[in-house]
This record gives C-alpha cells, structure tokens and sequence, in this order.
C-alpha cells in the first residue's frame, strides 16, 4: 500500500540531473526523488502559444473583473470602497506575513523538476496553514484595538476579513502550483468560473440583500473556497496529488528559497498597498472617501500589470528549467508587453474622464489625475514582473527583494512628503515615482548579469510582430482542428 502511494506522488515530476550549481546530483539516503521519480505530463507546446492562451484568459478576466469593480463602485460608492479596500489589505498582508513565500519555494523546486508535486504541495500547504494561524492570532486583539486602521470599517466587516487570511494564502498556494506545472489552459478556466462566481455573488450579496461591505467580503470567501477546491482537485486528478510529508532536505530547499524571495513578496504587496495603508493608519476618519478614489485609480491601473504577471507565468519553468532560447523568449515578451502596454495606456488618458463616468459612476471623477498620475509607473511596472521572473528563475529572488524595498521605501517617504502637500494626489505620485525606481534598478542587474543591452531589451523588431502572428495562427489552426487537447491543461 505505501509503495502504491509512493509511487502515485511521484507522477509528476523527474530527478533533477544537474544540481543549482550545475554538477551532478548525489543522491543520498535523505533524498526527496525517489528513482521511480518521472516528468510531469507537460505539452509539446510552444511558448508563443501558451502565452497568446493566457493573454486570451487575461482579457477575459478583466472584463469580468472591471464588472466586478464597477458594481462595488456603484452600490459601495467611494465611502464604502474604501472600507472594503482596508478590509481586503488586512487579510492580504496578514496572510503572507507569516508564510516565508514557501509556495513560491515549491513551486520553483517542481518545476525544476527536483521535487515531486506531493511533497512540494503539502509542504506549502503546512507552513501557510502555520503561517496563517499565527497572522490571525496576532490580528484578532488588533481588530476591537483604538488603532486609525481599524476604525475605517465594522468590526463584523474585519471579522470576516480574518477568515480570509487562510483563505488567500491557499488560493494562492495551489495557483502557484498549477503554474508550475504548466497547467495554464486549466488555470485560465478555473480563473475565469472565480470571477464569474464573484460577480455573481456580489450581486447577490452586496445589490439584492443589501449586506454592503461585509457582503462583498463574502462574496469574496465564496469565490476563493471555489477555486482552492478546484485546484486541489486538478491536482489530484492530473498529478496524482496525494499527502506526502516533506522530507528534511525538501524543508531545507524549499524554505530557504523561500526565506530568500520572501522580502521581495512582501514588499511587492506592502509597495501596491502603502497608500491605503498610510491613509488607513495616518489619516483622519473622512478620507475614508479618499481611500476610495486612490483605491479604484489604483486597482483600475493595475490591471494592465496583471499581463506581465500572467506572461512570467508561462516564462518562469522554462527559465528555471534552463530551456533553450528561455532568454530570447523573455526579451520578446518584455518587448510586446511593454509597447503593447504603452499603447493601451496612451488611449486610456484621452478616454479616462468618460470611462471612469461609465464605469464607476460620475462620484469617481475625482479618481482622473491619479489615473494620468499613474500611468508612467504602470509602464515600468510592467516592465519589472519579467525581470522578476528572470531572477525568480534562475534562483536568485534576492535582487527583485532588493529592488521591491528599494520601490517600497521611496513610496513611503514621498506619500508622507506628499500627501499634506497635494492630498490623495501625494499618493498617486508616490506610487509612479517607486515603480520607476524599481523598474530602473532591475534592469541595471539585468544588464550586468546576462550582457544584454538597453537596444536589446526596450527597441522593438519587426520580427518581434512576426514571432507574435505566427504563434496566433499557430493556436487559431490547432483549436480549428481540434487539437486544443495538446495545449497544457
């Protein structure tokens, strides 16, 4: 029964043949891989086709997102979004204090293919359950205390937000997971049923019974128990994924690359957060309204980040696995993300004033600038996440750690030079000034690391425009024929 289960764990995954230094691999009584240890069932796919699959997940993703944001807008108004903003950033940046990023440790080691998904799973899944335990300790007496933070929304609203810490860890730790593995087509269907849920039940919750924040709050508890249950199930189902305790060497990799990216989590969230923080922390009760603005001008921009996001994903086991050509796919993705980016960027300054109108009612206008404000730093914001990918692959996270606090401790001297100055529009500054810097450093470490030159990594090539075709057609032809089926699902 114990080999069966064994060798069920070990579906998905191969030993490792090189070490992280690069000589051969010697195995050892403590050794996590067992010889039976095989490759997880990836396509034969090309990256050009996988990415054009996940930017086609991305454009759906924010259609249902924008609806969901423009609902909360309307039935929320500025006041209550940014009680539901303060909400949400508690439950966030509690439930990764904690964690040491060993998510981001096991899905590096699986897609190394130096673990088995079973012990990289469940060693992620103890330490955020740890984690997440120790944050909701900490944050229960926090929430009756006489902190500015916690009096911008109910008490009942932050209680919820406390079942959200695990809930958000979780989700993100068998996301992680499926990414690593290259199970992109599965993910972008899982991603898309999350946000159809959400509005769903936010419609429900928040217009129909009228439950206001604590009903977007729940809303949110729905959809996240959704998607960690379909994960897991996918996991199961495609990888063999079964209980499998870590063995003390997987403990000592996984969370020592994990100690190692953790800053650079951390400050990522803290950077994309400061202002609602400071704000939360620092300000007096009627700002709640400026939370508002800052937070729908922030979260509307951002949403251009999450294409970066979902391009490293695709990048980043082809990276760590030292694929060949991994460096030249990431120079083309940089390159057509950040000009396509660009471009979305410039038409949405002429149109800001109308959509925000259309979009989040005529109460957001104030929300315009910051969106003007904060385009230049969305620009290099989406520049960074493939550089961040670059250094998370090739196992050295602490230079995104570097560059994240080094963003990160701008932001927050410039929002406290800035906000008594020129109010919520301080913050939107701040915030463009951080990502620039961040954007500036990494590719410094970029160039002095791989050689690459400024003209190499920024100025657009006509093959680039060629490379971007052929993988359309390429997917258009194989969903024409049937052949979805050979796309990672």
């Amino acid at each position: 029964m114990q080999r069966n289960r064994s060798k069920r764990a070990s579906i998905c995954g191969r030993p490792a043949r090189l070490a992280l230094d690069g000589r051969p691999v010697q195995r050892t009584s403590e050794s996590p891989v067992s010889a039976n240890f095989t490759q997880p069932p990836i396509s034969n796919t090309s990256g050009g086709q996988e990415i054009v699959s996940v930017l086609t997940t991305w454009t759906i993703l924010t259609g249902f997102g924008i609806m969901r944001q423009s609902l909360l807008a309307y039935i929320l108004l500025p006041e209550g979004r940014g009680a539901y903003a303060i909400c949400i950033t508690f439950a966030m940046l509690f439930g990764l204090i904690f964690s040491l990023s060993t998510d981001q440790g096991a899905k590096y080691f699986v897609s190394a293919k130096q673990i088995s998904v079973s012990q990289g799973v469940s060693l992620a899944l103890i330490m955020n359950l740890v984690g997440c335990g120790l944050a909701i300790a900490m944050a229960v007496p926090l929430i009756t205390s006489e902190l500015a933070f916690f009096q911008k929304a109910d008490s009942s609203a932050f209680s919820l937000a406390l079942v959200l810490i695990p809930l958000t860890a979780l989700k993100t730790t068998v996301e992680q997971q499926l990414s690593g593995l290259r199970r992109f087509t599965r993910l972008a269907l899982f991603s898309s049923l999350y946000s159809i849920i959400g509005v769903l039940a936010i419609v429900l919750l928040v217009w129909y019974l009228d439950l206001s924040v604590s009903g977007a709050l729940m809303a949110l508890i729905v959809s996240n128990s959704l998607m960690i249950m379909a994960c897991l199930w996918e996991l199961r189902r495609a990888c063999g994924l079964v209980w499998e305790m870590p063995s003390r060497s997987t403990f000592r990799r996984v969370v020592g690359y994990g100690l190692k990216c953790h800053t650079e989590v951390l400050g990522n969230q803290f950077e994309s957060k400061i202002g609602i923080l400071v704000l939360g922390l620092f300000a007096s009760a009627a700002t709640t309204v400026d939370i508002g603005l800052f937070v729908a001008a922030s979260i509307f921009m951002l949403r251009f980040t999450v294409i970066s996001s979902l391009v490293g994903i695709v990048l980043f086991p082809r990276v760590a696995d030292k694929e060949e050509g991994h460096l030249d796919k990431l120079l083309l993705c940089l390159r057509l993300i950040c000009w396509g980016i660009g471009i979305l960027l410039v038409l949405l300054v002429f149109v800001s004033t109308p959509l925000v109108k259309f979009l989040l009612s005529e109460a957001f206008l104030p929300a315009v600038p910051m969106i003007w404000i904060m385009a230049p730093g969305i620009f290099a914001y989406a520049a960074s996440g493939i550089f961040r990918t670059y250094f998370a692959g090739v196992n050295r996270p602490e230079v995104c750690s570097w560059a994240v606090w080094l963003g990160l401790s701008a932001n927050i001297i410039l929002i406290f030079a800035l906000y008594p100055l020129l109010g919520v529009i301080g913050a939107a500054w701040a915030l463009t000034i951080s990502f620039i810097l961040r954007t500036l450093f990494l590719e410094v470490m970029f160039h002095r690391t791989t050689g690459v030159t400024l003209g190499e990594t920024w100025l657009p090539r006509r093959s680039d425009a060629t490379a971007l075709y052929r993988s359309l057609q390429s997917l258009i032809r194989q969903v024409a024929d049937g052949q979805w089926r050979s796309v990672p699902t």
